[in-house]
């Protein structure tokens, strides 16, 4: 056997033991969460964004000095 084809025989042979060991992880790797799961994530993270947005807008509308709202000068 020639020496270039034991080289690219061992190439194959670790090509295809990667590829068996990706798909057994595929198979066995059972960690993703359903469907379901993610929408009730993501209407509770926007849920929260939207909570955040009233607080900073009512801090703001707090902050802001009605009687001087037309004035362009800020004393």
């Amino acid at each position: 056997m020639d020496p270039s084809q034991l080289v690219g025989a061992s190439i194959w042979l670790v090509m295809l033991g990667l590829g068996g060991l990706v798909l057994y992880r595929l198979k066995t790797r059972r960690s993703h969460i359903g469907s379901a799961a993610a929408g009730t994530v993501y209407d509770i993270i926007h849920e929260d964004k939207r909570k955040a947005i009233e607080i900073v807008v009512a801090d703001k509308a707090a902050a802001h000095d009605f009687e001087h709202a037309d004035d362009k000068d800020p004393d």
